[in-house]
C-alpha cells in the first residue's frame, strides 16, 4: 500500500477540531470518525513520515515511526480516573521521544496542532508547574556555551516563549537574550506559533518551516537531556547546516 505524502494541514483538519470542541461526545465523534481518520490522523502520520529523516539524522535515538501513543498523541482522554475530563481532546501533538522512554515526563521537540493554529518548538517535559532542572542546571554550568548558542542561532530574535494553546490561542512572550536570565526561567516552551490560515497557505512548505525551527531549538533539548552537552553541541554545530537543506527539495 502506497503511503500518503504530506501535502499540508487542510481547512478540514482545523474545522474538525473546532467542531469536536463544540460536540465533545462519542456519538458525534463516531459519526465523524471517517473525517478524523482521513483528514486528521492520516495527515499527521504523513507529516511524521516525511519529517523522520531529519529527526533520525539529528539524533538516532529519537523515535520516528508514525505511531499513535508515541510520535502522535491520542485524541481520546483517559477518563477512567478523571471523570470530569471531556471524552476527546480537540487538539493533537506530534513529538519525537527517545526510544524506550516515557515520553510524558521528558523534554520533547513537538508540533502542536490546535483548532486555531500550530505551534512548533521545544517543551521541557513533565507535569510539574515549576521545572528548573536539568535544563537550567546545564545552562548554569555552561553559560558561555549557551550564550554562544543564543547568539549564533538568534533564538531571542526569532522565537518566543509559548504558553496556552489547548483551550485558547497560543500566547507569545519575548525570550531573554542572556544565559543568566534563562537560568531563572520556570517551565516554558520555546518556538513559533502560526495561525491556521498561515499554515493552510504553506501547504507542504510547512515541512521546511518546522524543520528550520526544530533545528534551531534542538540544542535546548540537548541542554535538558544530554549527559555530555559540550560534545553533543559540538556535533550539532558540525552537522546543522547539512541538515538544513529543505525537506521539500529532498528526493
Amino acid at each position: 500500500m502506497n503511503r500518503q505524502n504530506f501535502a499540508g494541514f487542510s481547512p478540514t483538519l482545523f474545522q474538525f477540531f473546532r467542531d469536536l470542541a463544540a460536540n465533545n461526545n462519542k456519538v458525534w465523534f463516531d459519526e465523524h470518525r471517517q473525517t478524523y481518520q482521513a483528514q486528521v490522523l492520516e495527515v499527521m502520520k504523513a507529516f511524521v513520515t516525511d519529517f523522520a529523516p531529519i529527526m533520525q539524522m539529528l539524533n538516532d535515538d529519537f523515535e520516528t515511526e508514525p505511531r499513535v501513543g508515541r510520535t502522535i498523541s491520542r485524541i481520546n482522554n483517559d477518563i477512567r480516573f478523571h471523570k470530569n475530563r471531556p471524552t476527546y481532546r480537540p487538539f493533537m501533538y506530534v513529538s519525537f521521544p527517545r526510544r524506550h522512554t516515557k515520553w510524558s515526563s521528558e523534554a520533547l521537540l513537538y508540533v502542536g496542532i490546535y483548532s486555531h493554529g500550530v505551534g512548533v518548538g521545544f517543551y521541557p517535559g513533565g507535569y510539574r508547574k515549576l521545572r528548573k532542572a536539568p535544563l537550567q542546571e546545564n545552562i548554569r554550568q555552561n553559560p558561555r556555551l549557551f550564550q554562544r548558542y543564543l547568539k549564533e542561532r538568534q533564538i531571542a530574535e526569532k522565537y518566543f516563549e509559548l504558553t496556552d494553546g489547548e483551550s485558547t490561542e497560543v500566547q507569545k512572550w519575548p525570550l531573554p537574550k542572556t544565559a543568566r536570565r534563562w537560568v531563572n526561567l520556570e517551565s516554558f516552551s520555546v518556538g513559533e506559533y502560526f495561525k491556521a490560515d498561515e499554515v493552510i497557505r504553506m501547504k507542504r512548505k510547512f515541512l521546511d518551516r518546522a524543520q528550520a525551527i526544530l533545528l534551531d531549538v534542538y540544542p535546548l533539548w540537548l541542554f535538558a537531556m544530554s549527559e555530555n552537552v559540550k560534545d553533543d553541541f559540538a556535533l550539532y554545530e558540525e552537522n546543522v547546516e547539512l541538515l538544513a537543506r529543505p525537506l521539500t527539495r529532498s528526493a
